[in-house]
């Protein structure tokens, strides 16, 4: 209960990082704002999928990271705790003034990844993982927030897909559907690989 209810924090945290992008007219100041979530994830040390997966490899060596034994429930757990702090704000906002900014920007959003092929999909999220990963741990080793935003503008900026902010998006345009909740199972799971991945070459070098 403890994790799913820091990992719902978690989740709203990110969704109003997307929040912030979708009303913004510039990418670049939309992206930079983004990484408050980010940010306020990290200090507060909310339980974020994308900012937490990355550790899994170090499991048999750090037990502060988390209960190994506990290993195979702790990710599910976070995973539905970011999605519902996502879904509540995304259809929260849905009932406000910034709703026809929600609808129109987020299903135009939503849709474009939704048309986009799945292996582009899949290795897009790859991309993410990695860029997550590099700002939680960077974070962790300089204590510098530069470490947190750069990665987080260089993902959105990219076009690079992140598992719960889009948890969000699809939330405020209302879009879930079987397609929709398939695209988002390769996005955790490319996510996930791509922070793993990039933490087993760094050991391995």
């Amino acid at each position: 209960m403890k994790y799913f209810i820091s990992a719902i924090y978690a989740g709203l945290m990110i969704a109003f990082g997307g929040a912030v992008y979708v009303a913004s007219d510039n990418k670049y100041a939309g992206s930079f704002l983004f990484s408050l979530g980010l940010l306020t994830v990290v200090l507060r040390g909310f339980d974020l999928y994308t900012g937490k997966i990355g550790y899994l490899t170090l499991a048999k060596f750090d037990t502060s990271v988390f209960n190994v034994a506990k290993a195979p429930f702790y990710y599910p757990v976070i995973i539905f705790g970011n999605f519902v702090g996502a879904w509540l704000l995304g259809t929260a906002l849905r009932c406000t003034r910034f709703s026809d900014a929600v609808i129109q920007k987020t299903a135009a959003l939503s849709n474009a990844k939704l048309s986009d092929d799945p292996l582009s999909i899949f290795i897009l999220s790859v991309a993410c993982g990695i860029m997550m990963f590099l700002a939680v741990d960077g974070y962790k080793k300089s204590q510098n927030w530069l470490f947190v935003i750069l990665p987080v503008m260089v993902f959105i900026i990219s076009g690079f897909e992140h598992s719960v902010a889009n948890m969000f998006y699809f939330s405020a345009a209302d879009i879930w559907d079987a397609k929709t909740v398939f695209y988002e199972f390769l996005m955790i799971l490319g996510n996930g690989a791509g922070a793993i991945a990039y933490r087993v070459c760094e050991k391995l070098k």
